[in-house]
């Protein structure tokens, strides 16, 4: 049982309906339109079906480090010996994330429907990605499901503090940016006006700096609100779901890979989540075409998703995975070499659990690096920019005093 990535973007539905019981039921899902909504409720075997367009979904986000932590106490009551729908039970009790608690009190209820765990799961993909659903659908099948639960609470936690290291690494440069690039703004829409009045009384021709300052301010003031409302359209435009948008993100994405510092820790960062992904599901006992597929969405990089699924491809006619990804020459060759040599030797899992850790502690070598470089080139360069702005200024009243 495959989730869909893309349902997400989907609209969100509000139902109410009755089961083959007569007991009311209600909820929310994602579907194209509302008689496809219908449709999905009735083979349920919901009747009476309600269906109303939430055109803003109001369902609180489940955090990443809510859901983790969640696995975990799901995979200790397990161990513990407590039956799966009274773990279930004691989890909704205990919980605090609305969002989470909402979705977890759903799948109690289709779990005591007679739904298997996986499968419920796989109704919430907006919170539950398809490494969660795979690796829980294989810790069913061999029945270590509170092994896998605490093997796939291990894999979150790593997801997330890479992603966590990069947001470290990128806040500080980020607020500084930010803020000079406020007071720069300032300058031009409040400071610079105050002088051009005053250049006008001398009557005199500018130098060519101070009317570049000059001419930015100009257009900073004039166009100032209409480039304010680009800015929200295009923010609204990239939040919907359309091709073109995928486009554009796919494009930016491979804009940054192109960076010259930002590309390699971005590569660094998405392929030790990869290796981190697969080595997990492939330690489930998921194979390797079906683990491909939730390795993808994993990702969280369009990129890299797309490569993903190329070789998931060559893979399903009878490739090597190591022999698509040498070709592809994106990925690091050390962890090329290392899959060529988990094929041969049947370890594939483990050396990919080394490959990752491997990239893990070299993407820590880079983020310090680059939080050392960042920090003072951002000074100097705003620095400059300010100063360049506050000597084009002063320049024609320079030129005033030595006239006389």
């Amino acid at each position: 049982m495959n989730p869909d990535p893309s349902v997400r973007k989907t609209p969100c539905f509000a139902w109410k309906g009755q089961n083959a019981q007569g007991q009311s039921q209600q909820g929310k899902l994602h579907a194209l339109n509302a008689d496809l909504a219908r449709a999905h409720l009735r083979r349920q075997g919901l009747q009476h079906v309600q269906v109303n367009r939430l055109w803003w979904d109001s369902t609180p986000k489940v955090r990443p480090k809510d859901l983790s932590a969640m696995t975990r106490q799901l995979a200790a009551l397990l161990r513990a010996g407590v039956p799966l729908l009274q773990s279930l039970t004691m989890l909704c009790r205990s919980m605090t994330s609305q969002g989470l608690l909402e979705t977890m009190n759903e799948v109690q209820g289709d779990v005591e429907a007679g739904l298997s765990l996986h499968a419920a799961l796989a109704k919430h993909p907006q919170h539950f990605s398809g490494l969660y659903v795979h690796m829980v659908q294989a810790g069913e099948s061999a029945g270590i499901l509170d092994v896998m639960m605490e093997r796939l609470s291990l894999t979150l936690e790593k997801n997330e503090a890479l992603r966590s290291k990069i947001r470290s690494a990128l806040m500080y440069p980020s607020a500084v940016l930010s803020v000079a690039v406020g007071i720069l703004v300032m300058i031009l829409v409040f400071v610079v006006p105050v002088f051009q009045d005053v250049f006008k009384s001398f009557g005199a021709e500018l130098p060519w700096a101070t009317q570049i300052v000059v001419s930015l301010s100009d257009a900073l003031v004039q166009s100032g609100p209409l480039l304010l409302i680009a800015l929200i359209l295009a923010f609204w435009f990239l939040q919907r779901p359309s091709q073109t948008r995928d486009l554009w993100r796919q494009w930016l994405a491979r804009w940054l890979l192109r960076w010259p510092v930002v590309g390699p820790l971005i590569t660094t960062s998405v392929v030790a989540r990869w290796g981190q992904t697969l080595s997990a599901l492939l330690s489930a006992g998921v194979p390797l075409t079906e683990a491909l597929g939730p390795t993808a969405q994993a990702c969280d990089h369009p990129v890299f998703t797309r490569w993903t699924l190329q070789f998931q491809r060559r893979v399903a006619q009878g490739g090597s995975l190591s022999e698509a990804m040498g070709q592809n020459r994106r990925f690091p060759s050390m962890i090329v070499q290392l899959c060529a040599i988990g094929e041969e030797t049947g370890s594939l899992d483990s050396l990919l659990a080394r490959a990752a850790s491997l990239m893990e502690t070299e993407m820590d070598d880079q983020v310090n690096g680059l939080s050392s470089l960042l920090e003072p080139l951002i000074i100097v360069v705003l620095g400059g920019f300010i100063g360049a702005i506050l000597v084009a200024m002063y320049l024609p009243i320079f030129r005033l005093g030595q006239a006389f």
